[in-house]
């Protein structure tokens, strides 16, 4: 199935992929971008829940920075009704990267404590949303006033500057020493490290990504080093005796799920209609720019989601 529209850039991802460094890149020239919304334009043979003319979102291991995406029928999702372009550009991978790491593995419960690292990104605007429409109390933490006011009309309850305060301390002041439920990185690094400590009994990491790796505008290969350094994980004997658990994932590597995404997906964006959850869209850019795309993303200045429009 071939379709026409808009993407949208996942931050650590797509730049990883242009910088050579994330798994399973194929050797350049290639073209990155795993998120689209377009118009069906054709349809193969055998394609039966789909028809030409159709708008859809569609999740795509490679080729989404393009005019035409050829795509599987069953990664592709009819958009809500009302939702322009760009909105609908930003939904399906940071949705199903927070529905994963957040429903799928930690299983997040009503009154659990909740910690949200990158809060004001991509990932982290729907993850707060859907931390809270579980029922979760939820501490979000980002760099700057903006970003955790952003955080906290999103449903964040407590609301952590990493830049000002350690997030640590302030999650065992506010729970008078309990600590959290479950913790939901994407930075890794230093941080992994206090955030294992923090985790109460039957406490689950999740971590899916490693953006402390990266400098503002390339791959900083000492930083690298030093914040993988800084990650050993304690030995795994003492993990019993705590109930603790570490969950790490890759959304790219899930594309072959596609029964459990698909159902995901489709729960989504029930919550979407039902305007449970709103798109967070930080900034989009024409095509041309996609380099200044990329920049903004690297400069840890973006909110939400950023996307490429491609034509009119």
């Amino acid at each position: 199935m071939s379709s026409r529209g808009w993407g949208s850039i996942r931050a650590c991802r797509d730049v990883f992929a242009r910088m050579g460094l994330y798994p399973g890149v194929p050797r350049p020239p290639f073209t990155p971008g795993i998120e689209v919304a377009g118009e069906i334009e054709r349809c193969g043979a055998n394609v039966r829940d789909r028809s030409v003319g159709e708008h859809v979102i569609a999740f795509t291991p490679f080729n989404g920075y393009a005019e035409y995406v050829c795509i599987s029928a069953t990664r592709a999702f009819p958009i809500p009704a009302g939702l322009s372009w760009e909105t609908a550009a930003s939904l399906l991978v940071t949705s199903l990267t927070a529905w994963h790491g957040l429903v799928t593995l930690a299983g997040v419960r009503k009154g659990e404590r909740v910690v949200i690292h990158a809060a004001a990104g991509g990932v982290g605007t729907v993850a707060v949303q859907l931390a809270a429409h579980r029922g979760a109390e939820i501490f979000a933490t980002a760099g700057s006033k903006e970003k955790l006011e952003l955080a906290r009309s999103l449903g964040a309850h407590h609301v952590i500057d990493y830049t000002k305060e350690d997030f640590a301390d302030v999650v065992r002041s506010v729970t008078d020493g309990y600590g959290a439920d479950v913790i939901y990185d994407s930075v890794g690094g230093r941080i992994f490290k206090r955030g294992w400590r923090l985790l109460a009994p039957m406490g689950r990491y999740v971590l899916y990504g490693f953006a402390a790796a990266a400098g503002p505008r390339r791959m900083n290969w000492f930083r690298a080093a030093r914040e993988a350094w800084a990650m050993r994980l304690p030995l795994a004997y003492t993990w019993p005796s705590r109930n603790i658990s570490l969950h790490a994932f890759n959304l790219f590597f899930l594309a072959s799920k596609s029964d459990e995404l698909n159902a995901a997906a489709s729960a989504l964006l029930d919550l979407y209609q039902r305007n449970v959850l709103k798109p967070v869209v930080g900034a989009t850019f024409p095509f041309e720019r996609i380099a200044d795309a990329q920049a903004y993303l690297q400069s840890r200045a973006s909110v939400g989601k950023v996307v490429v429009l491609l034509g009119d």
